[in-house]
């Protein structure tokens, strides 16, 4: 099942996609019996919004890795990359935080405060059938297909508003010569404009790019597969980055720094999952709490 909002000039429109096979055992009642509690789930959370919310207290908080091994990681990350011919400019590693609160946090009423912060993002929930909600609002645009008008972002050097970092810029070169060469392979005309300009969001700022193209017949997911893992998100060369980060990192990424889409009608959206968590529900000393993974990206 999918549910999609779309604000158009002057209006809005709910629409929603259905599946079933009752051989599978997922009947046509079932799926109308999720749309409808989808729906009220969507209604109740809007209705909240201007009500005050349940005090959620941390009962605890554990990130993985430790900060002794986040430490460690970092180190040995930086002795690769200094290391005499070695071939591996940039890494990402990312760390997870595990917080227990009291309440229960309803993943799309935090999602409703996460849009407030950053009106020009790409706000998504994905939530399987008795599973936890993947929420997030990130400002990382993979790419946009318009038929046969493509553009993608090239974001990099993020740092908290007013800050500055000659390294900023050397990040971001990388991503921008990363993405214009990708593009390439698969892509044909690639104007970039802006090619550098400082994006700024409440909290933090970016430098940026947007890099836009032509692509007639590519399929979407041969664009995607080219571009998809974007040294921001992996680091660069992305084989050597992606080795180091199997062998460093303590935990699955799940779904974080994987690709969100959004279709229809001759048009394809796909961002990063990023600025996002995890959000379910664990019963522990019979009290009901909530479990929220903070996924967090730090950058060598």
């Amino acid at each position: 099942m999918q549910v999609e909002f779309d604000e158009f000039e002057g209006s809005s429109m709910i629409a929603v996609t259905v599946a079933w096979d009752s051989a599978l055992s997922w009947t046509y009642s079932k799926a109308v019996s999720s749309v409808a509690a989808t729906m009220w789930q969507v209604s109740s959370a809007v209705k909240k919004l201007n009500k005050d919310a349940p005090e959620a207290i941390v009962l605890s908080q554990t990130h993985i890795p430790s900060k002794i091994l986040w430490d460690a990681s970092v180190r040995r990350a930086l002795d690769m990359i200094n290391r005499k011919n070695s071939m591996l400019i940039k890494v990402v590693l990312a760390r997870s935080n595990r917080v227990l609160t009291t309440v229960d946090i309803d993943p799309l009423m935090w999602l409703s405060c996460l849009q407030t912060e950053w009106d020009n993002a790409y706000a998504f929930c994905l939530q399987p059938p008795e599973s936890p909600a993947f929420i997030g609002n990130t400002e990382k645009r993979l790419f946009y297909r318009d038929r046969s008008n493509i553009s993608s972002d090239a974001l990099a050097g993020t740092r908290a508003r007013g800050g500055s970092d000659p390294k900023d810029h050397h990040k971001f070169t990388v991503v921008w010569e990363y993405s214009r060469k990708k593009l390439e392979t698969v892509c044909s005309s690639i104007v970039i404009e802006p090619e550098k300009a400082l994006q700024k969001l409440p909290r933090v700022q970016h430098l940026y790019a947007r890099l836009k193209s032509l692509c007639s017949m590519m399929r979407c997911f041969k664009i995607f597969s080219s571009l998809h893992p974007t040294p921001a998100v992996c680091g660069f060369p992305t084989k050597e980055a992606w080795v180091l980060i199997a062998e460093t990192e303590m935990f699955d990424r799940g779904l974080y720094a994987g690709p969100v889409r959004w279709f229809g009608g001759g048009e394809n959206k796909f961002a990063v999952g990023m600025s996002s968590a995890l959000v379910g529900k664990v019963k522990t000393y019979n009290l009901s709490l909530s479990f929220h993974i903070f996924q967090i990206l730090h950058t060598t």
